[in-house]
Order: structure tokens, then C-alpha cells, then sequence
């Protein structure tokens, strides 16, 4: 265990700089996990010692170099190097200097993703490793910004200690282990969905399949966000993004991906995208401050590629979001048809930035049964 007189040698404690806090209790703590003094005085010197515990917690293990990591793969330079631009990785700390870092674990997760190659092809193994990159990066931001949000925001705005910081951070760091396997059963069935909807939305052209695509935008959103204080547009994107979410599983649609203030959803039957559409309008105005929703949705062959969609149904559904007014869900005259249990009212003919035609569209004129579906 290391001494007093050590931390005061090594900079690290003044008792007199440090008297009436918890400096000493902090370094106590770090030293019963391991932490050495040149690696304490790293952290103090870095982002604070309130970090580090829970940095290593993070990724835990020793960090290799790129040389040994490709050895232990057993993957040629080339190939390893696609893999790590592919997944995103960056240099984090605890990394061998001018190194990004591998662990055993990551290089053997590499390995696992990199066995994928002897059934698909590289162009094919090297996207799916790119959607899994993406992904994944999202939420490990999503999973920081929770924790800014609830834990670090709060306990410094409370003049809380540094050293009750760094056990909140090592503590919810902790949450993570283990969530991977915990989370299997959860990815399986999210894969077994997707099965069932490409089987209900196939066609007869390979990879192409039918299904209806809407996006949702706030009108209002820009201005207003503006004016708000960085808590409150958290909490606004939070509160939107969340009732998205909700509202379109409940009617049976998906929400594809949030981009900005914006929302891209699909859904196998043009009915349900219709009702969660709508279903999102009602009641917004009166908790949206003066922004409202609006949304443009149409129906017709996609192609599916990396868990998202293309094509000119998508490109079509993306411009009507621009031709709705607030609270107006605008839609093509081929899902007006196929929709059911659904009333519209013709809105016109639209020129349509990309569409050499102008485009017939209908506008939603009341939601219908709110009874949810399965089938997106």
C-alpha cells in the first residue's frame, strides 16, 4: 500500500492544499485497485483522477500494440486494418503511446467478426462491420449522456466530492458488465423481426421489398431550440425521440433512425405507418412550445441495405415532409390506396424537387382505430 509521504512526494497530495476533502480517501482508494503512482500522476495530469478507475473499468486488460494484435489474429496487416476503421476505433487511454490499443477481448472479437468472411463476401462482411461500428458508437453516446445528464451534471451543480464522483463513475461503468450476454436474447429477437418483416415486405426482384417509409420533422424546431437552455433541449430531444419510439411500436411501425430533429420510420402495412403518424400529431401541440410535427410517408419498392432503406419511395417520403403544413400527415396516392382503416382528403398536385412529374398526394384527415398491429 502506498504511503502519505508517497502521494505528497509525487505531487499527487498537499495537506494543506487538500485539507477538509477527500483527496487522501480518493488515492487510498485508487491504490487499492492497482493504480501506480506514475499512472496516478498520468491521471492527475489528464482528465482528473475522478476518471481513471472508471476508464480501465471500462476496457478492461492490458492494452497491445497494432503489431502484436495482428500477430495474435492471425488476419493479414490489410485485412485487420479494415476491420479497426470498419468497428471505429480510436486511440483511448491506456494505450501504447502513438497506438490506438487493442485488448485480447477486441482482437478476439475482431477474430470472430473476421470468421464471417468465409461465408459472405468481404465488400458484404466489411458493411455489416461498418453498421455494427455505427451502432454501437451510438450507444456508447447515448450511455454517456446519461450519465452526464443524471449523474456528473447533478453531483458537480451539488459541490459533491471527488472522490464520491469517481466511485459514481466506477459504479456505473459496473452496470456494463456482463450486458452483452444479458442483451443476446434481446438481439436475437430484433433479428428474428427483421426476418418477418422482409418476409411480409418481399417482392418478386431480389433484395427489394415493399413497404411504406414516413419521416416526421418538428416545424418550429430550430427557432425554438435557439432559445432553450442546453437542460431543457436535452430534455426536449429526449421527451421527442422517446415518444417516437413509443408510438410507433405501438402501431405497429419502426423507427429506422433520428436524424436531428427528424424521424424515418417504416412499416410493412400502409395503414399502420398512417396511424402512428397520426397517432404522433395528436396532443404535440400543447407540449411542443410552439414547434409541431408533420409528416410525409410513401409506399412503394425499397431497397434494403445495412438496416436502412433507399430508393425513390424513400426520397419521395423524405420531400413531403417539406409539402406538409404543421400537423399535417401527407402521403402518396399508392398508400392512400393500399391503407386501410384510414380516411384522406386530396391535397393536390405537388412539383417535387427530384420527380420529373408532379406528385398527387393525399392528406390524412383523422386518425382511425388506435388498435396496434404487429406486422411492421
Amino acid at each position: 500500500m502506498l504511503s502519505v509521504e508517497q502521494f505528497v512526494e509525487a505531487g499527487l497530495y498537499d495537506p494543506a492544499e487538500h485539507e477538509g476533502t477527500d483527496r487522501l480517501e480518493l488515492l487510498h482508494w485508487l491504490d487499492s485497485l492497482g493504480f501506480t503512482i506514475p499512472e496516478l500522476n498520468a491521471g492527475a495530469c489528464g482528465h482528473g483522477l475522478s476518471s481513471i478507475a472508471g476508464d480501465r473499468r471500462t476496457v478492461p486488460g492490458k492494452m497491445m500494440s497494432r503489431s502484436d494484435a495482428i500477430e495474435m489474429s492471425g488476419l493479414d496487416a490489410d485485412t485487420f486494418d479494415d476491420f479497426v476503421t470498419g468497428f471505429g476505433f480510436a486511440p483511448i487511454p491506456g494505450a501504447p503511446s502513438g497506438e490506438i490499443g487493442f485488448t485480447e477481448a477486441e482482437v478476439e472479437a475482431i477474430c470472430l467478426v473476421g470468421s464471417m468472411s468465409s461465408m459472405f463476401s468481404v465488400a458484404e462482411t466489411m458493411g455489416f462491420v461498418r453498421v455494427l461500428g455505427s451502432a454501437l458508437g451510438r450507444i456508447g453516446e447515448a450511455a454517456v449522456s446519461l450519465f452526464l445528464t443524471d449523474v456528473e451534471d447533478p453531483h458537480i451543480t451539488a459541490g459533491d466530492s471527488e472522490f464520491s464522483l469517481a466511485k459514481k463513475v466506477y459504479e456505473a461503468v459496473g452496470l456494463l458488465d456482463g450486458l452483452g450476454e444479458r442483451l443476446d436474447p434481446i438481439l436475437r429477437r430484433q433479428l428474428m423481426q427483421a426476418v418477418v418483416r422482409t418476409r411480409e415486405a418481399a417482392v418478386m426482384e431480389r433484395l427489394r421489398f415493399r413497404f411504406a417509409i414516413g419521416f416526421v420533422d418538428l416545424v418550429g424546431f430550430t427557432e425554438r431550440s435557439a432559445e432553450m437552455s442546453a437542460q431543457n433541449l436535452t430534455t426536449f430531444i429526449r421527451e421527442f425521440e422517446g415518444r417516437a419510439h413509443d408510438v410507433m411500436t405501438d402501431h405497429g411501425a419502426r423507427v429506422v433512425k433520428l436524424i436531428g430533429d427528424e424521424v424515418m420510420f417504416v412499416a410493412t402495412e400502409p395503414g399502420a405507418a398512417c396511424r402512428a403518424a397520426g397517432a404522433l400529431m395528436e396532443g404535440f401541440a400543447d407540449e411542443g412550445e410552439h414547434v409541431f410535427p408533420r409528416a410525409g410517408i410513401a409506399y412503394g419498392n425499397v431497397l434494403v441495405r445495412g438496416g436502412d432503406y433507399y430508393g425513390s419511395v424513400v426520397n419521395l417520403a423524405s420531400r413531403l415532409v417539406d409539402e406538409a403544413v404543421p400537423q399535417e400527415v401527407l402521403v402518396t396516392d399508392d398508400l392512400a390506396e393500399a391503407a386501410t382503416g384510414c380516411n384522406f382528403v386530396p391535397a393536390g398536385r405537388r412539383v417535387v424537387k427530384g420527380f420529373p412529374e408532379p406528385i398527387a398526394v393525399q392528406s390524412l384527415a383523422a386518425p382511425a382505430t388506435n388498435t396496434p398491429t404487429s406486422n411492421a
